[in-house]
């Protein structure tokens, strides 16, 4: 990997890295020929043996390729070379993950842009077959405009392409503070996922906790698909806390992706209209779901293949004790 002050491949100085994904790390660097600011993306070189993950980039620069929104990032170069490597757009501004921990939590009517802004951004993207699929303030960025602008795609899908297995992962794809039900479940994650993501993004904005914590992934899973979120007004300066917001938050959070809403739009039409969201979501019950996780399936293939080694041991002490 290229370090600070570096010339990678002739065209752009190293600043500093950014950070280290699942599949590349990401270097802020400077364009020698126009003075600008990019991201460079770079697959590590220690997963390229892993076919899934060279596909998975593969995957992410098809992505960037087809984007073309001002709160999306747009790819400048593609490489497929050696080495591989994706230029995209460098936004301007603070992780909303840095400006969540700062401030704790966000003002109702800030989220409420943000949520909106984010939401076109995202109908956008659906609109074109694209779903994100891990949204979390990690991936998201406050610029210097106000609005929130997606930066990451690594883990998208998209529609139509077939599903990639990635050796040394569980096959559940996301965060857990932020994953649907039906992703937990081992599906692919689609539009209803990124708004059911979207609902914890927008709990955690107004109360600065997400709505499932715990101290492991599987207690926070498990809690998707069987608790309910506390409600926003039980927090200490949230009692006034507008009951259509709730309710958004709450339709955005149904265990069933089919009770969400249809569409990104739609949920942010909503959030422009507050009075013209039905308030019942507050007080609808939502069933729990129940899953084995594949840890738990795992677990019980332990089980399984223990007691049949164990018998087997067994069988082979009493067939030497009767010779």
């Amino acid at each position: 990997m290229p370090e600070a002050g570096s010339v990678f491949e002739k065209k752009y100085t190293i600043i500093e890295h950014l950070g280290q994904g699942g599949f590349a790390g990401a270097f802020l660097a400077e364009s020698i020929e126009t003075g600008q600011k990019v991201v460079i993306k770079i697959p590590d070189i220690n997963k390229l043996g892993d076919p899934a993950t060279y596909e998975r980039f593969r995957r992410e620069m098809e992505i960037g390729k087809m984007l073309d929104h001002p709160d999306l990032p747009k790819t400048l170069e593609i490489s497929e070379g050696n080495p591989s490597y994706l230029v995209i757009k460098y936004f301007e501004g603070e992780s909303l993950a840095k400006a969540l921990a700062d401030r704790g939590r966000f003002p109702i009517d800030q989220t409420v842009d943000i949520l909106i802004n984010l939401l076109n951004a995202l109908q956008y993207c659906h609109q074109k077959g694209i779903y994100h699929r891990d949204l979390k303030p990690e991936n998201l960025l406050l610029g210097i405009d106000g609005h929130v602008k997606i930066i990451d795609f690594g883990i998208a899908g998209m529609e139509g392409a077939p599903r990639v297995t990635y050796r040394g992962f569980s096959g559940l794809m996301g965060t857990p503070e932020y994953m649907a039900p039906e992703q937990i479940k081992g599906e692919r994650g689609g539009p209803q996922s990124d708004i059911y993501a979207i609902g914890c993004l927008a709990y955690s904005l107004i109360t600065g906790t997400p709505p499932f914590t715990g101290d492991n992934p599987l207690t926070i899973m498990y809690q998707h698909m069987t608790a309910d979120p506390k409600p926003i007004s039980s927090f200490d300066g949230l009692k006034d806390v507008s009951p259509a917001v709730w309710s958004v938050i709450r339709k955005a959070l149904r265990r069933r992706k089919n009770e969400r809403y249809a569409s990104a739009s739609e949920m942010a039409n909503e959030l422009c209209h507050p009075e013209t969201v039905d308030l019942k979501w507050i007080n609808e019950k939502d069933p729990p779901l129940t899953i084995v996780l594949p840890s738990q399936q795992n677990n019980w293939k332990i089980i399984i293949i223990s007691v049949f080694a164990a018998a087997v041991l067994a069988a082979v002490v009493l067939l030497f004790k009767h010779r």
